[in-house]
């Protein structure tokens, strides 16, 4: 089975990064798709290719902070920000998600929380400490525990199957297209149509025509 998201990781520490990868190694629906050790690298990797989910740390040695996040989520407003941080949740944690981060997670909590809250995030819920979630604006939890547009949980490689799909092609071309088996394009459908709440791929079409979606 193809990895479903794909992940970026910047932290300027390879030990941190590592661990990253090490705990999320048997998670197949999470894919580490790049690493940067800086936030100008990162900056060069972002405008080179996409991405579904950032992890970051807030204090990259060249770039460091809150406003790194508002800058980063004005850019790449679909790519969900996961924070990670050895600073303490109160109160960077309400300020990143103001900012635009999805989620906050302590360093020192990598290998009990990660995989948590990146489940969160593509799910559409905002990942912070529980006794924190009281103090959220109203606005912020309700956006991202209803998402307006049920495509935006797509990531990108099931948006790309949707499009195809759409377009009417069998499992078999879509596969050869995109370098994948026919199994694995066959796992991507049933989790867009479970997503969009949808039956079969023919209700898929209609929606995607009804809404002049896709490559259609």
């Amino acid at each position: 089975m193809d990895n479903l998201y794909d992940i970026i990781i910047a932290d300027d520490h390879e030990i941190v990064r590592q661990g990253i990868k090490f705990t999320l190694e048997n998670k197949i629906e999470f894919h580490i798709k790049d690493e940067a050790s800086s936030y100008a690298e990162l900056l060069l990797k972002l405008e080179k290719d996409s991405y579904d989910i950032l992890i970051l740390d807030l204090n990259l040695g060249d770039n460091s902070g809150i406003d790194t996040i508002s800058e980063l989520h004005s850019i790449y407003p679909s790519m969900k920000i996961l924070v990670l941080s050895m600073y303490p949740e109160d109160p960077y944690a309400l300020q990143s998600i103001k900012a635009g981060a999805k989620g906050y997670v302590s360093k020192g909590s990598i290998s009990d929380e990660l995989s948590q809250a990146l489940e969160a995030l593509i799910k559409g819920l905002i990942y912070i400490k529980e006794e924190l979630l009281d103090d959220l604006p109203l606005d912020v939890k309700l956006e991202e525990q209803t998402p307006i547009n049920p495509l935006e949980t797509l990531s990108s490689r099931e948006y790309e199957v949707f499009s195809l799909l759409s377009e009417g092609l069998a499992y078999k071309d879509i596969a050869q297209q995109m370098g994948l088996s026919p199994k694995t394009v066959s796992t991507y459908r049933s989790r867009i149509l479970e997503k969009l709440s949808l039956s079969n791929t023919n209700q898929l079409i209609q929606y995607a025509l009804a809404n002049k979606l896709g490559k259609i």
